[in-house]
């Protein structure tokens, strides 16, 4: 931590564990068990950090009739980018954790009136949800793991039966190496049949891929 960060919050999450909300030249943070979770953005929209802005595919286009689920809503920066890139599209943001809701609604604006706030377990929202969508983010860790009730198939199954045609998943996903991200390919295309992935850093090992899926 710099000598400049300035913390304006910290507690205790039973979901997410040590959380902390800091500020550096500018710039906020929401940080859970020492894992950054989400960020305010630049004025152009972006984070400057590619786990959050390639979330969106380059070539992306959404109408405004559009409907955007990000499951693992954090603070908002993805809804964030999304409303700044597409305009006031309606976004369902699911988050299980009450706290971040709280601390994104304080700290990080999280205040969009195109953003439908649920508080509820994605796994069980995806069961449920009356809605298809053009786009889906899934961004869910606990600290820098996604929780293994996520990487089922029934899971994907349920996410791909709320997929509009034509539309796109996104995943976010921590590997430890090329062939743990290839079998995860592997599983993904079990479901989704075109699946592409762009490695945030040029290297896999203990780095953030996003992995694009269509139906």
């Amino acid at each position: 931590m710099s000598i400049w960060e300035k913390i304006l919050y910290k507690g205790t999450s039973s979901f997410s564990g040590e959380i902390k909300v800091t500020e550096h030249l500018g710039t906020r943070r929401l940080v859970a068990n020492g894992f950054t979770q989400s960020q305010s953005l630049k004025p152009n929209g972006r984070t400057g950090l590619a786990y959050w802005d390639e979330m969106i595919p380059k070539d992306l286009s959404l109408e405004k009739d559009a409907r955007v689920l990000i499951l693992g809503l954090g603070a908002g920066t993805t809804a964030k980018i999304i409303t700044k890139r597409f305009g006031p599209v309606a976004i369902d943001g699911v988050e299980i954790d009450p706290l971040m809701i709280s601390l994104g609604q304080k700290y990080f604006a999280m205040n969009e009136p195109n953003l439908n706030i649920i508080t509820a377990d994605a796994k069980k929202f995806v069961k449920d949800a009356r809605y298809k969508y053009e786009l889906i983010c899934v961004d869910i860790f606990v600290g820098s793991t996604v929780p293994k009730e996520i990487e089922t198939r029934g899971f994907l199954e349920n996410v791909a039966l709320l997929l509009k045609e034509e539309g796109t998943v996104t995943i976010n996903k921590i590997f430890s190496g090329q062939e743990e991200l290839e079998n995860f390919e592997k599983f993904v295309r079990r479901v989704f049949p075109l699946v592409h992935s762009f490695v945030v850093r040029g290297n896999v090992k203990m780095d953030n891929v996003i992995i694009y899926a269509q139906n």
